[in-house]
C-alpha cells in the first residue's frame, strides 16, 4: 500500500531505498510552578436550589484551553457533593487567581481548590442537616439559603536550587512518559514515514480516561510535528512561511497507529493522587522519532525538524 510508504499518497517511492528504524525517548517534566514560587489557585463553590433541585455552581479563574478542565471541575464537584446538577461558571479573576494554564498544573491546583471548597461546603451542609435531621437537603437549602465557600489551594512547598550544586527540592512533582517510534526512511529521497508510535505514561491517577487519552495522543502528534515537519523559517527578520501551506503540521495521514499504556502510581501529596499529564508526551515523542530516524540511516542527526536534505544519503554512503 503506497499510502504506508514514505511520501504517502504522493507516490514518490515504491519502496526502493526504504529502511526501517526503531527509537526510544524518555521525557521527565516538572509539574506546577517550582523553586519556591507561591503557586496556588482559588475556587468558589455554591450550592443552592434551582427549580426545586440542588444545584452546584463552581467558579474559578482557570483558563480552559482544550485540556478538559471544565469537565474535571464538574466531575470533582459531583464526586465531593453527590449532586448531579453542576454548572462551571465562565472563568474570570473576580473570584481570585488561578495562575496560568501551563506547567500541566490546572488539574492539580485548580482541581485541588475545587475539591477543598467542596469539602468546606459539604461540612457546612452536614452540620445543618445534623442540627435538623428531619430535613432533607432540599428543605435545608430552602430554609437556610445557599451554602457557599471560597478556598485557596497550594501544593507542598518547593525551594530554589542550590546555586553551586544545582540540587534541591525544587519541584512539587515530576511526570514521566516514554515513547517508542518505528519509522520507514527513504534514504534516497530523504522522506520519513512514522509507522507506529507507542507511549507509556504515569499519570498518578486517571480522572477522565477519554480526556487523558486525548492529551497523550495530542502531545504525541505535537512531538511528531516538531521531529519531522514544523519549522518557522526566518531570513533577515522576515518569516518566510507565514501560512499552513508552508508551515507544515501533522494531519491524520501523518499520525500512525498508536498504542497507549497508562500507569497509575498515585502521588500522596496531590489531589486524588493525580499527576499532571498534558506536556510530558511532547517531550518524549520528538526524541523517539529522531532516534528512530538515526537508527534507520546511521546518521548522527542533531537537530529537529529532520529535513529531507538531512536524511538523503550520498551514493557513497548508500
Amino acid at each position: 500500500d503506497l499510502r504506508l510508504l514514505p511520501g504517502g499518497v504522493a507516490q514518490t517511492t515504491h519502496g526502493e531505498g526504504v529502511r526501517r528504524g526503531v527509537g526510544y525517548g524518555v521525557g521527565i517534566k516538572n509539574i506546577c510552578f517550582s523553586e519556591g514560587f507561591d503557586d496556588y489557585s482559588t475556587a468558589r463553590v455554591r450550592v443552592e436550589l434551582a427549580g426545586a433541585e440542588p444545584h452546584v455552581l463552581v467558579h474559578t479563574a482557570a483558563a480552559e484551553v482544550g485540556q478538559g478542565l471544565v469537565t474535571v471541575q464538574a466531575q470533582i464537584a459531583r464526586t465531593e457533593l453527590g449532586i448531579a446538577r453542576v454548572t462551571v461558571a465562565p472563568a474570570d479573576t473576580a473570584v481570585g487567581s488561578a495562575g496560568s494554564s501551563s506547567a500541566s498544573r490546572q488539574s492539580y491546583v485548580t482541581g485541588g481548590a475545587v475539591k477543598t471548597a467542596c469539602e468546606a461546603v459539604r461540612a457546612r451542609m452536614d452540620a445543618l442537616r445534623a442540627a435538623h435531621p428531619k430535613l432533607s437537603l432540599e428543605e435545608v437549602l430552602e430554609r437556610f439559603g445557599p451554602v457557599e465557600e471560597t478556598r485557596e489551594y497550594r501544593h507542598r512547598p518547593t525551594f530554589p536550587m542550590d546555586p553551586v550544586t544545582g540540587q534541591g527540592d525544587s519541584h512539587t512533582q515530576l511526570a514521566l512518559c516514554v515513547h517508542r517510534a518505528v519509522v520507514d526512511v527513504d534514504v534516497e529521497l530523504g522522506l520519513v514515514k512514522v509507522v507506529e508510535l507507542a507511549a507509556v505514561q504515569d499519570v498518578g491517577r486517571i480522572l477522565n480516561p477519554l480526556a487523558l487519552e486525548g492529551q497523550i495522543h495530542g502531545g504525541t502528534a505535537q512531538g511528531l510535528g516538531l521531529a519531522l515537519m514544523e519549522e518557522i523559517q526566518v531570513r533577515d527578520g522576515r518569516v518566510l512561511n507565514p501560512s499552513f501551506t508552508d508551515y507544515l503540521i501533522p494531519t491524520i495521514l501523518d499520525m500512525p497507529p498508536m498504542r497507549v499504556s497508562v500507569l497509575e502510581n498515585p502521588d500522596p501529596h496531590a489531589p486524588y493522587g493525580l499527576r499532571g499529564a498534558g506536556e510530558p508526551p511532547t517531550l518524549s515523542s520528538t526524541p523517539a522519532v529522531a532516534a528512530a530516524v538515526r537508527a534507520a540511516t546511521g546518521l548522527d542527526l542533531s537537530r529537529v525538524p529532520i529535513r529531507p536534505e538531512d536524511v538523503a544519503l550520498s551514493p557513497v554512503a548508500r
